[in-house]
């Protein structure tokens, strides 16, 4: 198990993949060590000499030969690293802190844009036209929280969130020069557009089109289902051209033209359009040659090479080069996600030899199986099912595995928790509940005002599915989860009759009227979703407080195990010691563990494996099988 936990929660090879402009490259970050990497088909990985400081983020340059990396540290830096010449420029922003490259993965002229915090705490905008800099400001409107370019790089069209989540677009005046990078006030800008709550929490800006006089979003369309539609910058008219009234789609834009080239359809699998009979054509034939789901992870101006991710729902996910001419694929050597099963079972059946000094260890990455759960009331609801790695007949130890946000949702794609539990012998379930997004506004708004009810009900009822359809032992079960999903997991440890032997929270609320109003107070920008689809601290306070699984923390029955960052700035860690205490009072078993360094999340390597090992430790004791 101390392997596994290293292997599934360590730190990544390599993260935020980037394909060079001219498509003959592809670089990368890493966890495991400081730098950047670029790796040329042909050639092998070589680290650009930027010195042992963490790259945060990179981007190329628009017009290839040099890479632009912000570097962490205790002085952040931008700088642009020229591969012909050697040379390292700085070219730090005046006066932005937490700097980042603003849509990496899209093909730009000549300019790249970078946003960042000012001294306000605002966040400001900067374009960097050359590889020397300066990188000039943009002015924009007040709460500015996107910009949008045209194709030659100017400014178009910029977007605001009021307090009560508005959703107000603005448009740049040519006349008044806010087209341009020159500094000064947020002049220039007209209001051109604005959605108000509940649409506009599920509406969001995708790009401009290539003239500059339109910008597309993705809102709800026919059916409640979101599609693609687009607002005429210059007179405010909305019309919709793309949905299908069955599906959520997403859509990935021409690089040059920016019409839609490809939609993306959601479901319990994710499948893809393609309007052009060529490039389905392509589609296609890459599919049937790497069978999974396909993302587009960066794509070149001519639209001819493409960085392709692939994901079996099965092995960690590798990285193709494709060439849409030739249809040649290059497996990226970014990280053991391009290794493949045999690979990856090698590696992992070392370091278990390492650890249990058994020859014969050897994990095997099992498949995920898609599968439809009926809840109580009719509603179908889709869920991912993993059984164990090792040879062992069901119904197996089961632990549930509940998704955050809750207006997230759970994927077909590999999850590395779910194989973890199946290498250690455990099946594992992942259920999209009401709520969850990805099946529509509807589907999402069976979730308003509805923590601890009918969102409940749907993860009861997927573990009864699971126990009649012979794949989970009713009396081996935990369930886990993260933010929403660890809120979940504790009600569930309170709730009548008792279903699990142990519940593990990460980051959970505890007290939902403490929460609403830690976050109603804050300028968190999910703060209009959680108050509008949660609950408003004040106006519904009885119905919150009877949602907490504080206020039943005298009736808890199940295990607790509670884990959370102790920076969190959305649920403050007072949440798991204010749970403990409660349940220390009552007498009731329970292990807290705080972490330092993390936030809304256990992100750090290091973190992530402890914790692994801890929530090991706990599910080998409370789902052992029990013998008479």
């Amino acid at each position: 198990m101390r392997a596994a936990a290293r292997r599934w929660f360590g730190a990544e090879p390599a993260v935020h993949l980037a394909l060079a402009p001219d498509g003959g490259a592809v670089s990368w970050q890493s966890e495991r060590e400081p730098g950047l990497f670029v790796w040329r088909p042909g050639e092998g990985v070589r680290r650009l000499p930027l010195g042992r400081v963490p790259v945060v983020d990179h981007a190329w340059w628009p017009a290839g030969g040099a890479v632009l990396a912000v570097l962490g540290g205790h002085r952040p830096r931008v700088v642009v690293h020229d591969e012909a010449t050697g040379r390292t420029v700085d070219v730090t922003p005046e006066g932005a802190g937490d700097v980042h490259v603003v849509d990496r993965d899209q093909p730009r002229l000549g300019s790249l844009l970078l946003a960042g915090g000012g001294a306000d705490g605002r966040r400001v905008w900067h374009l960097l036209s050359t590889r020397t800099g300066p990188a000039r400001r943009v002015p924009g409107p007040g709460g500015m929280s996107r910009l949008f370019s045209d194709p030659d790089d100017r400014p178009r069209a910029a977007t605001a969130r009021d307090a009560d989540g508005t959703l107000v677009v603005y448009a740049a005046d040519a006349r008044s020069g806010a087209d341009r990078a020159e500094g000064g006030d947020a002049g220039g800008w007209r209001e051109v557009w604005r959605s108000r709550p509940p649409g506009a929490l599920v509406t969001h800006p995708i790009d401009v089109t290539a003239d500059g006089h339109g910008l597309y979003l993705s809102a709800p369309c026919r059916g409640g289902f979101l599609g693609v539609r687009l607002l005429d910058l210059r007179d405010g008219t909305v019309r919709t051209v793309l949905d299908d009234g069955e599906h959520d789609l997403d859509v990935v834009l021409h690089p040059v033209t920016r019409v839609p080239q490809l939609a993306l359809v959601s479901g319990a699998r994710q499948s893809h359009r393609a309007p052009d009979p060529e490039l389905a054509a392509d589609l296609a034939a890459l599919t049937a040659r790497h069978p999974g789901e396909l993302q587009l992870a960066g794509l070149t101006r001519d639209n001819a090479t493409w960085l392709v991710r692939l994901d079996d729902g099965r092995t960690p996910p590798r990285h193709l080069l494709w060439d849409r001419r030739t249809a040649a694929a290059h497996h990226v050597p970014a990280d053991r996600r391009e290794h493949g099963p045999a690979r990856l079972a090698a590696t992992a059946g070392r370091l278990l030899q390492a650890t249990l000094r058994r020859p014969d260890a050897r994990p095997h990455l099992t498949p995920t199986a898609t599968v439809t759960i009926p809840a109580r009331d009719g509603l179908p609801l889709d869920g991912y099912l993993v059984t164990p790695s090792r040879a062992v007949a069901p119904p197996y130890p089961t632990v549930l595995l509940v998704h955050g946000g809750p207006w997230s949702r759970d994927t077909w794609g590999l999850s590395p928790e779910a194989q973890w539990l199946a290498e250690c012998g455990y099946a594992s379930l992942r259920v999209n509940f009401r709520g969850s997004e990805g099946y529509g506004t509807r589907f999402l708004d069976l979730g308003r005002a509805d923590w601890g009810g009918g969102m409940h009900d749907d993860l009861e009822d997927a573990l009864r599915w699971a126990v009649a359809e012979g794949h989970t032992d009713p009396a081996r079960v935990a369930v886990m989860g993260q933010s929403y999903g660890g809120y979940a997991a504790l009600m569930a440890a309170t709730a009548r009759p008792k279903a699990f032997a142990l519940a593990v929270a990460v980051c959970a609320p505890t007290d939902l009227v403490a929460f609403l109003r830690h976050v109603k107070e804050s300028a968190h920008h999910e703060r209009a979703h959680f108050l509008d689809r949660v609950g408003d601290p004040d106006r519904d306070a009885d119905r919150l407080r009877e949602r907490s699984p504080l206020a039943h923390a005298a009736r808890c029955h199940t295990p607790v195990l509670l884990a959370h960052g102790r920076d969190d700035p959305l649920v403050p860690w007072t949440h798991a010691t204010t749970m403990a205490a409660a349940l220390a009072e009552h007498g009731h078993p329970h292990h807290c563990l705080v972490l330092s360094g993390e936030g809304h999340g256990i992100t750090r390597p290091a973190n992530r494996i402890r914790l692994a090992r801890v929530v090991s430790r706990q599910l080998a004791f409370h789902l052992a099988e029990r013998r008479t």
